[in-house]
Parts: C-alpha cells; sequence; structure tokens
C-alpha cells in the first residue's frame, strides 16, 4: 500500500506518543476501508492501541438534518463493526479543530482519510500544524491514487483515462481485514447514532430527510438489487431518465460506507456481459477520479471562471449580456416553478429523492444556465440546490457535474446565444432521444417517503 501511494506520511511523530488514533472522516465503513486496515497495522506493529475517533460538527458548511441523518445511520454501521473487530470508538460531538487537537496530544500517529475539496484540506493543515504526534493520510475512496494518477488538472476524461487502465490493476483485489492485537480501550460515546432527530431537531436546518437509508448494510443491499435486476442492461439504458438503470450508489460512495472496489469486485462475479462492467469502471473509476482530479488541482472552486477553460471562459464572457427568454429566482428554482415541465420534474426528482438522474441533473444545470441574469448567479444556483438537497452533494462529483455545464472536462460546440461555444442542451433533444413520459410518470409515482 505505501510503496503504491495510497499512504502519504505527512509529518513523522516528535515523541512518543500512548496511542493511534485512527480519525474517520470520508470512509465511514469497517469493511474494505485501507485507512482502517493501516491503522491496525501501525497500532500492531508499534504496540499501542488504537481508537477510531468520529466527530459529529454541526456546524459543517451546507450539511443539513437530511446529510447528517444519512450520516448517523451510517454510524450504526461503524459502532458494530468495530465492536466485532474489538476495536474502541469515540463519537464525539464538536467543533473539528479543537476535538482533533485534544486527540493529538498523547497520539503516536494519527491515521486520516484524504480529503479532495478545500473546506477538509484547510481544517487539516489547521490541525496538522498543532500535531506533535505524526501524520499519515490515506486514500480509501478511489481506486488509483489521485495524485498516482496524475500530478496535475487533467483537461478531460480522454486524458484521465489511458492513466487510470493502466494503473487500475496495479490497485486491484480485495483488502484483506488485519486482525487487531491490541488493547481495547473503552469507548466514548458523546451520542448515540440512532438518536437522529434528539441530536439534530433545532440545531441544523430542516430538510426533511429522503427514503434513503445510509450504511454500508444498506449500501450492499442496493448493490446486490442493482447487480440482480439492472446490472445486465445497464450499459444499454443507464443513460435513459424514463428507465431506472443506475446504480442508486452516489450517496453511499460520498459517505464511504462502500468503496467503489467492492462494487467492482461484486459486478465481476456476476457473469453479466463484459460492456455492462466497462460502462460501471468508466462512470466508476474514471468519471468519479476525473472529478477528484479536479477539485483536488483546482485553485478555486468559488466561481467556475476560475477553473473552466479558456476556450469556455472567452465564449460566455462574450455573451454574457445577451438576452435571456426566460430569468427565474432562486427560490422560483427550487419550488421548481419553471415553464419546463422536465425541469420541474428533475427538481421535483432532487427534492423528494435526493439525487436526479445523471442525464438530467445535466440538463437540469444547463437550464438554470440559460434563466439566470449571469453566469455567476446560474453556478451560485446550482451549488446551492445540490449541496442543500443531494444526499451525494458538497462531493468532488457534484463540482465536476456543475462545472461540466460551464464547459469543464468538455469541448467547443456550434456558437449560439447565451452559450457560446458551451454545450446546450434543449427539451427537444431530451424527446428525440427518450421517451419523456416515463420520466414524468416515475417523478410523479414518487411517494411521501421519497420512494418511486
Amino acid at each position: 500500500m505505501e510503496a503504491a501511494g495510497r499512504v502519504r506520511v505527512i509529518k513523522e511523530p516528535s515523541k512518543k506518543g500512548k496511542k493511534v488514533v485512527y480519525w474517520m472522516q470520508g470512509a465511514f465503513r469497517v469493511h474494505s476501508n485501507p485507512s482502517l486496515e493501516y491503522a491496525i497495522r501501525i497500532a500492531n506493529r508499534i504496540g499501542l492501541p488504537l481508537l477510531v475517533l468520529v466527530v459529529l460538527d454541526l456546524g459543517y458548511p451546507e450539511a443539513n438534518y437530511r446529510s447528517f441523518k444519512f450520516f448517523l445511520e451510517g454510524l450504526a454501521d461503524v459502532k458494530e463493526g468495530l465492536s466485532s473487530r474489538g476495536i474502541a470508538l469515540h463519537l464525539r460531538k464538536g467543533e473539528f479543530e479543537k476535538i482533533l487537537l485534544e486527540y493529538v496530544v498523547d497520539a503516536h500517529m494519527l491515521i486520516s482519510d484524504a480529503a479532495y475539496l478545500p473546506v477538509m484540506r484547510g481544517l487539516r493543515d489547521l490541525v496538522y500544524r498543532g500535531a506533535e504526534s505524526g501524520i499519515i493520510e490515506v486514500e480509501p475512496n478511489v481506486l488509483v491514487p489521485v495524485k498516482v494518477a496524475s500530478d496535475r488538472m487533467e483537461y478531460g476524461a480522454y486524458t484521465l483515462r489511458p492513466k487510470i487502465r493502466r494503473l487500475a490493476p496495479l490497485y486491484a483485489g480485495v483488502f484483506e481485514a488485519i486482525k487487531y492485537k491490541g488493547e481495547r480501550l473503552d469507548d466514548v460515546l458523546d451520542f448515540e447514532p440512532s438518536d437522529h432527530d434528539k441530536l439534530l431537531k433545532g440545531q441544523v436546518e430542516y430538510v426533511h430527510p429522503c427514503s434513503a437509508v445510509g450504511g454500508s448494510k444498506q449500501a450492499f443491499r442496493i448493490l446486490g438489487e442493482f447487480l440482480r435486476n439492472r446490472y445486465r442492461e445497464f450499459a444499454e439504458l443507464r443513460g435513459d431518465p424514463g428507465v431506472q438503470a443506475e446504480t442508486e450508489l452516489s450517496p453511499y460512495l460520498h459517505f464511504g460506507h462502500i468503496s467503489p472496489l467492492q462494487i467492482l469486485e461484486e459486478a465481476k462475479r456476476t457473469g453479466a456481459p463484459n460492456g455492462n462492467y466497462e460502462a460501471l469502471f468508466e462512470q466508476l473509476v474514471v468519471r468519479r477520479e476525473l472529478a477528484h482530479n479536479f477539485t483536488l488541482y483546482a485553485s478555486r472552486l468559488d466561481s467556475p471562471s476560475k477553473f473552466i477553460p479558456g476556450w469556455a471562459a472567452e465564449t460566455l464572457k462574450a455573451h454574457e449580456r445577451d438576452q435571456r427568454d426566460y430569468v427565474y429566482t432562486l427560490e422560483e428554482l427550487e419550488a421548481a416553478k419553471t415553464h419546463d415541465r422536465y425541469w420541474n420534474a428533475a427538481q421535483s426528482e432532487l427534492i423528494e429523492r435526493g439525487k436526479i438522474h445523471n442525464y438530467m441533473r445535466m440538463y437540469w444545470g444547463k437550464k438554470i444556465m440559460e434563466w439566470s441574469e449571469t453566469i455567476e448567479d446560474a453556478y451560485e444556483a446550482m451549488v446551492y440546490l445540490n449541496n442543500k438537497y443531494a444526499l451525494d452533494g458538497r462531493d468532488p462529483n457534484s463540482y465536476a457535474g456543475i462545472g461540466w455545464c460551464f464547459g469543464l472536462h468538455d469541448r467547443p460546440f456550434k456558437e449560439r446565444g447565451i452559450f457560446g461555444k458551451v454545450r446546450y442542451m434543449s427539451s427537444e433533444g431530451l424527446n428525440r432521444k427518450f421517451n419523456m413520459v416515463y420520466y414524468l410518470e416515475r417523478v410523479n409515482n414518487i411517494g411521501s417517503d421519497g420512494r418511486l
């Protein structure tokens, strides 16, 4: 693992500590978790007890009742899994920085999950500077470590794909669970993961929860259902919004309840035609890790002008004063009150299910561009709506998907109003490609609990 670049030593310990701490922040699972297995290996090797630390910081930017509930449901599986492996769990409630600095005071080594978004990278820098313990980061949620795959921001999937394909075989294979041989420390539980309402009500913004339940157990149930019922048609039908052919696993990948390697390994065992595996690999590894490459190497994510290609920035600038036939406020967009029934359905799906079908998500973003007074307004609206309602929001995939609407990872097209040479999407295009009546029926049949 170390030689292959999944493990990065940030700082050697300056003194002998009393324990090894694994700060579980990006991979909330007990199985196929390289960070946990590495922490166990370190603890066994140096003969110090290990504990796993999870911090519930209710001030985390843009998190709300919906996302916190899903997160807490995942912690129930973590708690059960660590208990079965004889490893202490500390569930602490409070500010990240304050609690982490408390734990590194007498730690010999702090193991942490790698981060790809500015908020958590900035927090790590603060903690790392104040720590006398050793610091090691592990990448548990991608197949090929991001910096191993590329040392720069890639232009698109076509430039990253050959690098990923070349390196992927080196990282294939399930992570074997290592037996923990150390002392079983006491658990410290500031809260019980099942106490959602008690913990969250009145403390965070209320966004009603979806039917999706968090956790590794549920992730594997959904994976099994996908492989049994939809996988054999995945390559053919995954792009059709009228057909439920997607994996439905993006929220579980976001919270690290399941790893991409686990999904790939299970898919291999089905014996389905290879085209389905290739389509899954393209989405799960190439496209997803392109998003991680983007957010790691982009200097800023607060404006598309900071990261889109030069041709896209130039053409959008040239058309910034073009007449818009429709302009909607953020409140109108959030309430799905536009003239476009397909867009309204996509926004309703986001609100009720916590996700939008991937093809409709692209259409959703393109129309917000078309209906906003400025490109900056459009970007802010997309980030706000996605991060508020999507269970897989606040994720590299989210920012890359939104960025794509503005020309990121794409190429120039025929010039037109508002978009310039940036790709355009229309309702007529949807009707040519798909039977959109089926999509409208699917969304209209979402129950009050968010189920289709």
